[in-house]
């Protein structure tokens, strides 16, 4: 009886015509009519009921059933289910930002009788989680979830849960794109050569404007991964920000540089910065230059505003890695500096998130002018570059005339 009432939502017409007819039973119609939301743990307790012969096609018909509606992860209400199918007894683990990436006691469960491995975590309703399939040792792609997020270490499968909203900015659109060009700079403070890649808006080469411009720490990651020219060419066109300059610089030794190097914070504002601003037409002054950057780079763009406020004005700090080292105590112990600092952390990302909020304590206390964000997401580019429009906005909004009062 029970197993009648499932098929009226996600058995196959001819499976329900099958066991509509062997069942002859007169209270069948009534109980379909009765149980139209039937859940995900319904489905399993039909399969265990089922006879062995029917196991498996009750298992493919609920598979794509799931694919034509939610997709895959199955999503009921707040709770993800994450589907495997393979014939062959695998043991089947999970790992992403919800496991710290750790797949250890994450194994997915083997429904007896067919080949569907499966596990349910719950999540908040807007959350957006990276994670990877480990099939017998090897992290995979999860191959029933078309939804990839780029990552540092390659693609991970992505999780968003219903209410999440996918950033429209990082798409490339049919509108006019601004230019980046690639330059190879040596420094002669410390005797280095990176790359430096510098985006400039549509219709810079014809006119005599002088720009805004934001600072890049991974400078190529943040073209590649984060997406920002098809967010900058986004807001621009959309009349969101002023049209600004984006200098996308790459670390030489990021694990170095990005770790209180005050040697390479010197040569940067006193090297790179000027050149840029002898190579294009920049406004020069820290209300209209910004230094942005995620994780260790987020720690540098902090470090960065609190010793040279002069030189950036606007700080962007995503998932900033503020648990090493003294950052906090440094600006407990500074003067209210006039700088803007935008920062933001994900749920699920624990250390980044608790240091944050003891840096944000320090913010509120001593009235620094800020924004803080939360977000249920982890440690990845999938998060930054759907946020990178939020510092901006912060920075540098337009009037609602879409007019930029500065020009």
């Amino acid at each position: 009886m029970f197993l009648i009432v499932l098929q009226s939502c996600w058995i196959s017409p001819e499976y329900l015509e099958k066991t509509t007819r062997v069942t002859d039973d007169s209270s069948v119609n009534h109980s379909i009519s009765q149980r139209d939301d039937p859940t995900f743990n319904d489905f399993i307790a039909s399969v265990y009921q089922a006879p062995a012969s029917d196991k498996q096609a009750l298992v493919d018909s609920f598979m794509r059933w799931a694919d034509s509606t939610t997709g895959i992860p199955y999503i009921e209400g707040n709770t993800a289910y994450f589907l495997y199918i393979n014939g062959a007894g695998p043991s089947v683990y999970i790992a992403g930002d919800f496991t710290g990436w750790d797949p250890a006691n994450q194994q997915l469960s083997n429904l007896s009788g067919t080949n569907l491995y499966f596990r349910g975590y719950d999540f908040e309703l807007d959350a957006r989680l990276d994670y990877k399939l480990v099939v017998n040792g090897n992290w995979i792609l999860d191959p029933l979830n078309p939804q990839t997020a780029s990552g540092g270490y390659g693609p991970n499968s992505e999780l968003s849960m219903s209410d999440y909203i996918q950033p429209p900015e990082i798409q490339s659109e049919n509108i006019p794109h601004g230019n980046i060009s690639y330059h190879s700079f040596s420094d002669t403070t410390q005797g280095r050569t990176r790359g430096i890649n510098v985006y400039t808006p549509p219709g810079y080469n014809e006119g005599e404007l002088s720009y805004r411009s934001i600072y890049f720490h991974d400078g190529s990651e943040y073209v590649t991964l984060g997406y920002a020219q098809n967010i900058l060419d986004y807001m621009i066109f959309n009349e969101m920000i002023p049209p600004v300059i984006g200098v996308f610089v790459d670390p030489t030794n990021r694990m170095e540089e990005y770790m209180y190097d005050m040697d390479f914070m010197e040569m940067f504002v006193n090297e790179i910065v000027p050149w840029i601003d002898n190579q294009y037409r920049t406004l020069p002054d820290a209300e209209n230059r910004a230094v942005t950057g995620v994780s260790l780079g987020g720690l540098t763009s902090l470090l960065f505003t609190l010793h040279h406020p002069d030189i950036f004005g606007n700080c962007g700090a995503y998932s900033s890695a503020i648990w090493i080292g003294d950052l906090i105590q440094q600006y407990e112990a500074s003067e209210v500096l006039p700088v803007k600092i935008y920062m933001d952390a994900g749920t699920y990302e624990s250390s980044i998130y608790n240091s944050s909020i003891l840096l944000l304590e320090v913010f509120e206390n001593q009235a620094w002018e800020h924004q803080f964000k939360v977000w249920h997401e982890g440690h990845s580019w999938g998060a930054w570059r759907a946020h990178l429009d939020e510092s901006l906005l912060y920075f540098w909004p337009l009037a609602t005339t879409g007019i930029d009062e500065r020009f």
